[in-house]
């Protein structure tokens, strides 16, 4: 049996194609009662109008393109989810790319948001200001689309990120309340402003709360989590060493706590350690973890609402772009 097709529709209701597409897309300029039945139709029959159909009549595909550094990572999965989760409630289907760190692949990605093929575009982007032109393209045409975890570089975009300053304040202090002097910053990912920020909030933890600042206490750690844990080892035979650990990412601080354990530390009692995010589930680390929540869902949630106030209804005015700032939260754990 054929698809029945818009025009069927039209036929079997007595009227041009253009007043049944208008019923579909709930546009006005018809009259009710030719609505009703042109409803009451498409309901007997099961009519299903096709995506291509509704593009023309709407200039819409209905598809998001959200693209992440790294679909693998436990973080980057987490808010992928929740993504698809708000986009599927919303009645878009929901594209996702994996740029893997690579700015030849992020640009392939912003290109392919730009033929037509999505409606709006979620993207993390990578460091640097490899691909700022473009960036910059996007806003010089207005496509609809918003960056989340990190700022692109010299060019005003709308965004939805994290407190990430507020976030190593927040841990700093917890620490300080546990007594804890010798704190140090473990990171892998220095070259991301979220990581710059985090770092900015830890030195200027440390040294409003008069604690000592050690250079060698926040020093960049090896990208391979091998070479993290014989970094971090090393840095435990440091006198002094450090009593406690703020670790950019949950990721970091499950290699620093299993450093520990196996070096024969107890956590708390000899370090604690307190993570920047609460996105992985607790049996993966060897001992509850404290962590500073970031609150993905609710950045997430910001994110979805900046895009569809870009895509419905189109607004002819130019507006400053939007920056949500998800301020996080404490929540401890037996790690402190």
């Amino acid at each position: 049996m054929s698809r029945l097709s818009i025009k069927d529709v039209a036929k079997q209701a007595g009227v041009c194609i253009g007043t049944v597409s208008r019923v579909i897309n709930n546009a006005d300029r018809v009259h009710p009662e030719t609505r009703q039945k042109i409803l009451k139709i498409i309901e007997e029959t099961g009519y299903r109008p096709s995506s291509t159909g509704r593009a023309l009549v709407s200039g819409r595909v209905h598809n998001i393109l959200v693209v992440l550094h790294d679909t693998s990572d436990p973080y980057c999965a987490a808010i992928s989810k929740i993504f698809s989760q708000h986009w599927h409630s919303l009645g878009y289907k929901m594209l996702l790319g994996d740029s893997n760190y690579d700015a030849e692949r992020e640009r392939e990605y912003l290109a392919y948001a730009r033929d037509g093929s999505v409606d709006g575009l979620i993207v993390s982007p990578i460091p640097g200001q490899s691909n700022a032109a473009t960036y910059r393209r996007l806003v010089k045409e207005r496509f609809p689309f918003v960056v989340i975890d990190n700022r692109v570089e010299a060019v005003q975009t709308n965004c939805a990120k994290y407190d990430d300053q507020t976030a190593a304040r927040i841990a700093i202090e917890h620490l300080a309340q546990n007594g804890h002097r010798h704190i140090t910053f473990a990171h892998r990912r220095n070259e991301f402003q979220t990581v710059k920020d985090r770092l900015a909030g830890y030195l200027e933890a440390l040294r409003r709360l008069k604690l000592p600042v050690n250079a060698l206490f926040h020093e960049p750690l090896p990208h391979s989590l091998p070479d993290t844990s014989e970094a971090f080892r090393r840095l435990l035979l440091l006198k002094p060493r450090p009593t406690a650990i703020l670790a950019e990412n949950e990721i970091t601080a499950i290699v620093c706590m299993n450093t520990l354990l196996k070096a024969g530390f107890r956590i708390p009692e000899d370090v604690a350690v307190v993570a920047i995010g609460d996105t992985l589930i607790d049996p993966f680390a060897p001992i509850p973890l404290t962590a500073v929540s970031l609150r993905q869902d609710l950045m997430c949630r910001q994110a979805v609402d900046i895009l569809l106030a870009l895509i419905d209804p189109p607004d002819s005015e130019k507006h400053s772009p939007v920056q949500a700032v998800i301020r996080p939260e404490l929540i401890v754990r037996a790690s402190t």
